[in-house]
């Protein structure tokens, strides 16, 4: 299987091959649409004026099971030549191969139901079985999509907090700009000035979760270690700095960080983090060492 003869690593593998991965949040869209239509046919279908809809469930399954199974080749292709990896990217890759997998049982099942209508009972309690838990992992699968695109806590940012106890749901982190600097503390600028910056506008796509271009920015040692083309920070030169290029391009170039154009660093951010570079990019620096 490709997943495993050739896992997403990490790095960028060919210019056209990411072409063709990009097409995958286009794609997708097409068997989640079908998938959800399934039930709607099933439920209209059951009162006799409308048994005809059922008819073509069967039809609308096996296009479901066709548009899975292109989304998640399209998926694959974009984590391995896209510069994906993590335990998140994973997740979600194994759950797209998941649903094409129980999309193709679903429609199987169904098929066997309609044309053993004696035993009806049985095969389609089957049906009805694989077709919730099709609905439950075309859920879960989405939601670990959406948490690559948009962060983990895009769905849940603005929940109630009644809700958020209901589900038990952890509260939001704290935005860097509200974050309390304790005058005289012994951490250090990285720590309380910088890091937070990385967690509120990065770490959505260079964290352990999610891992592009081979970089990680939720340490400082995985920062200065860089990604798949080299270091992203030049101690004293943040004219070499790629990390600082990057998040000054214009907010319509593909290099532009964070790419989502979500959380985009501040003017006040972007010229703490080119001071800090400035001064030698030390993880010892005191924190009133930079800027008011």
């Amino acid at each position: 299987m490709l997943t495993r003869i050739l896992p997403p690593d990490g790095d960028s593998h060919g210019h056209i091959t990411q072409f063709f991965g990009r097409f995958h949040p286009l794609i997708i869209h097409i068997p989640i649409g079908l998938i959800l239509l399934v039930p709607v046919l099933e439920l209209a279908g059951a009162a006799a004026p409308r048994a005809h809809l059922r008819a073509t469930t069967q039809f609308v399954l096996w296009l479901a099971t066709f548009g899975a199974l292109a989304a998640a080749f399209d998926g694959w292709l974009l984590a391995w030549s896209g510069g994906y990896r993590g335990a998140l990217v994973t997740r979600h890759l194994w759950g797209g191969i998941g649903v094409a997998i129980l999309c193709l049982a679903t429609a199987w099942m169904r098929g066997i139901a309609a044309r053993r209508q004696s035993e009806g009972r049985l095969h389609g309690r089957a049906y009805a079985f694989l077709l919730v838990a099709l609905l439950g992992l075309l859920t879960w699968t989405s939601d670990q999509g959406g948490k690559i695109t948009h962060g983990d806590n895009f769905l849940v940012q603005y929940m109630p907090g009644r809700l958020r106890t209901l589900f038990r749901v952890a509260a939001p982190p704290v935005p860097p700009a509200a974050a309390a600097i304790r005058p005289g503390s012994a951490s250090s600028l990285y720590t309380l000035r910088i890091q937070p910056i990385f967690n509120h506008s990065c770490i959505s796509c260079h964290g352990t979760e999610k891992v592009k271009g081979g970089l990680r920015l939720d340490s400082y040692s995985q920062l200065m270690q860089g990604g798949e083309n080299g270091a992203v920070v030049e101690p004293w030169r943040p004219d070499k700095s790629e990390l600082l290029r990057r998040v000054t391009l214009s907010s319509d170039d593909d290099d532009f960080m964070p790419n989502n154009n979500k959380n985009v660093l501040s003017p006040a951010e972007v010229k703490l983090l080119q001071e800090w570079i400035a001064g030698g990019a030390s993880d010892l620096e005191p924190a009133n060492a930079v800027g008011p």
